[in-house]
């Protein structure tokens, strides 16, 4: 009797995305110590694998721990059959939960493709493992043997969603006797729409439809071209739970049933952890005064990240000068950093200068974004208010520094002193009296318009409302506090 063990089903979105030069990080089903998953035989019919990552994909197969852990926990349920599939089994006795994935069906290397990896690249058979499913051809005994019969259901569930993974499946067929059967899955549903395509096999026996797996082959086998092993590509964003109808068939070449058909099935998939800080380089501005926000953008990995976008809109209380990006470039209408691609660990940093308005909205928030799925969210955004001093006068200016003032008024007979007007340092007019008033221009609050060409800063007296007004950002205001109106 021939048997194989389950199954490998590695899930990997790599191929659609491009390659960063030489590594593009992952996250596989392989071992490093500390990991938590399962190292003992089964049967049962529910295990858990955690994701390690792989520091040098495609080439490497340097792994190491990844946080925040990422799992896929596998359950069966809704078996046709007594004992119709396990996990961990030979059909007879226990056997590994989670082998190498050369034990099933002896599928090579460039039978799969990994996450971020060429076709045919990205998977070691004997460093990559996976999860050994058994169907059990024996409990189909007294049924035709070239039926096609469906044994149980099979859950994959993620414990945060992950979009476009890759199943690497390994070993579909086997054989008893004269007797050749093969498992495959049909899809049954998801939590989001999904459809598989066919990115590598060992030979045409692999079969992909839009929601199929199979082993085509006539006369299925445990080794060789017609056992079915290779890679499918789930196509489908924020995935969290996708269950598959687990089946097997038999080619009729025998009267009466036997063995099991092992199958390893494993996931690959990429994910990373994009953040953003936000610092302004004078946390107490004065309004009119120019402020410089410093914006970084990283990825903390697993994987390498594309199409990068960092949004920065200056609210209302700021008016764009300029920016500075290390990576990308800012465009200012749109508020969008455009990064590009950000590879695992790596960072970039945009300078932008602002004007502080008298008033507004000075909370100044900045978010991230880019293709691959987030491990973690929380880092996402970051935002910076400065206490923003509002004012639109400053003290006189009594100090050494400046320019001493040359022309004044005064009623209080000290002209052409020592001391007056270059005490009052850095002013166009120096006026003083303790008996005259100052008459500026008075206009009535309807007549405000005829000023077509008002500048900011400038005074009139507003006969109506019967206040000093100040023209600033774009409106007249009663000057009524030692603030901006």
């Amino acid at each position: 009797m021939d048997k194989k063990l389950p199954i490998l089903l590695l899930f990997s979105i790599g191929s659609l995305f491009p390659l960063f030069g030489q590594t593009a990080p992952n996250l596989e089903f392989a071992t490093v110590s500390g990991d938590g998953n399962p190292t003992g035989n089964g049967p049962v019919t529910t295990t858990t694998i955690n994701f390690i990552k792989n520091t040098n994909n495609p080439s490497g197969t340097s792994f190491a721990l990844y946080q925040p852990a990422l799992s896929a926990t596998f359950s069966l349920s809704n078996q046709t059959y007594s004992n119709a599939a396990r996990i961990g089994w030979t059909g007879s006795a226990g056997a590994l939960i989670y082998p190498l994935m050369n034990s099933a069906g002896a599928p090579s290397n460039n039978t799969f493709t990994s996450s971020g990896a060429a076709t045919g690249t990205g998977i070691n058979v004997t460093n990559n493992r996976g999860v050994n499913l058994t169907i059990n051809a024996a409990a189909l005994s007294g049924r035709p043997t070239n039926g096609n019969y469906p044994m149980a259901d099979l859950t994959i569930t993620f414990n945060r969603p992950v979009s476009n993974p890759i199943l690497h499946i390994g070993g579909m067929g086997g054989f008893q006797g004269n007797l050749g059967f093969a498992g495959g899955f049909d899809y049954v549903s998801s939590n989001v729409p999904v459809s598989f395509s066919r990115l590598s096999g060992n030979s045409a026996s692999f079969t992909i439809t839009s929601s199929a797996i199979k082993n085509s082959a006539v006369n299925p086998t445990a080794n060789g071209t017609n056992s079915a092993s290779g890679s499918v590509l789930v196509n489908g964003q924020g995935i969290t739970t996708l269950t598959l109808r687990v089946g097997i068939r038999g080619d009729g070449n025998a009267s009466s049933w036997g063995g099991a058909d092992g199958i390893t099935i494993g996931l690959s998939t990429l994910e990373s952890n994009l953040s953003v800080s936000k610092t302004v380089d004078n946390q107490a501005p004065k309004s009119g005064s120019n402020v410089v926000f410093t914006l970084t953008a990283k990825n903390n990995g697993a994987s390498n990240n594309t199409n990068i976008k960092v949004t920065d809109q200056l609210p209302s209380g700021y008016s764009f000068i300029s920016a500075t990006a290390g990576t990308g470039s800012y465009n200012t209408t749109s508020g969008i950093w455009d990064i590009g691609n950000l590879n695992d660990g790596a960072s970039s940093v945009l300078n932008i200068t602002a004007k502080v308005n008298y008033s507004g909205n000075f909370t100044n928030t900045a978010s991230i974004g880019g293709d691959l799925s987030e491990a973690d969210s929380s880092d996402n955004s970051s935002s910076s208010t400065p206490n923003v001093q509002t004012v639109c006068y400053e003290d006189r200016n009594t100090a050494s520094a400046g320019i001493g003032s040359k022309f004044g008024i005064t009623t209080l007979q000290r002209a052409g002193s020592n001391t007056w007007p270059t005490i009052r340092n850095s002013a166009h007019l120096v006026l003083e009296s303790d008996t005259k008033g100052l008459v500026i221009s008075r206009i009535p609050k309807a007549s405000l318009g005829n000023i077509t060409n008002p500048v900011e800063g400038m005074m009139v007296y507003d006969t109506t409302d019967k206040c000093l007004k100040v023209y600033a950002d774009g409106v007249w205001s009663c000057f009524s506090t030692p603030t901006c109106p």
